[in-house]
This record gives C-alpha cells, sequence and structure tokens, in this order.
C-alpha cells in the first residue's frame, strides 16, 4: 500500500524533469548573418580609413576624404538599424530591481534591455567616425588624434564583432 505514493511521487517527478528539460529561454538576440557580414565589411572599411588620416591630414585635402567618412557614417547607421531591429528578450531582472529600489525611493536602473549591446557599439562608432570627419573640415588631424580617434573606434569594434560573433553559438 504505501509503495504506491511513492510510485507516483517519482512519475510526477519524472514528468516534471521532462518537461523542464524542453524548455529553452532566450536572453539575447538571434543570431543575424547579414549583421555580422556588415559589421565585418565595416570594420575593414574603418579601418582602412583609420590607416589613411594615421600620419595626420590637412583641411585643404579634406574634399578628398569626405566621399568615404560619408559612405562609412552611412553604412555604420544602417548596421545599427538593422542590428537593432531584431527583437531582444525582456529583462525581467531590471523591472525586479527598479521595483526594489522604487520602494526604498531610489532612482530607477536605465532600462535598456530592448537595445543589444551590439547595436549601441555600432552607434558608437559611427559618432566617432562623424567627430573624426567633423574635427578633419575644421582643421585637420593630428597623428596622435587620429590615434585616440582609432583607440576608441577599435574598443566598440570589438565589443560589436564579439557580441554578434558569440550570438552564433
Amino acid at each position: 500500500m504505501m509503495r504506491r505514493p511513492l510510485a507516483s511521487l517519482r512519475l510526477a517527478a519524472l514528468a516534471l524533469w521532462l518537461l523542464l528539460s524542453g524548455c529553452a529561454t532566450q536572453l539575447a538576440p538571434a543570431y543575424d548573418r547579414a549583421v555580422v557580414d556588415g559589421l565585418n565589411a565595416a570594420a575593414l572599411e574603418t579601418m582602412t580609413l583609420l590607416a589613411a588620416v594615421s600620419a595626420g591630414t590637412e583641411p585643404a585635402s579634406f574634399a578628398v576624404r569626405e566621399p568615404r567618412y560619408n559612405a562609412l557614417i552611412g553604412r555604420l547607421d544602417a548596421l545599427a538599424l538593422l542590428a537593432g531591429a531584431r527583437p531582444v528578450p525582456r529583462n525581467g531582472l531590471t523591472d525586479a530591481i527598479n521595483a526594489a529600489l522604487a520602494q526604498r525611493g531610489g532612482p530607477p536602473l536605465d532600462d535598456d534591455s530592448s537595445t543589444a549591446p551590439s547595436t549601441h557599439a555600432i552607434r558608437k562608432i559611427a559618432e566617432t567616425v562623424t567627430k573624426l570627419r567633423d574635427t578633419d573640415r575644421k582643421r585637420g588631424v593630428t597623428a596622435f588624434e587620429a590615434m585616440a580617434f582609432k583607440g576608441q573606434i577599435v574598443i566598440y569594434l570589438d565589443q560589436a564583432i564579439t557580441y554578434e560573433n558569440y550570438l552564433q553559438r
């Protein structure tokens, strides 16, 4: 008589385990080959432009470089739009933290879970290239300034490429 409840409990535990093992939680946007290919092409184009200005520039020759800057900025903006158009799963943890902070009268955390980290990084790359272009137009760029712009761009490129390639698992 006592064996029957134990057998039912085991059967229920097995059914629960099978049910939960079939569940999958998506925590990041889906991998998109078009974003990765666009990012790789933009990285090559960006590094080529940075190599061209690495020794410094003069405003008198800006007109020669301007089409390259504009094409790159347009490519990066389009890529950020493409990367940001993917649905990102909602982050419930930020909601829970903000509810706890609200009870204590604290300011909420920024809830930017609707934007993939690579989208943010690509936007920052476009902003940096835009600043580089505008500086080049106004007064030219010194070799030291070109190195500083490159350092910032490389950090964001690395973040975007790493994140997008990680999604390919």
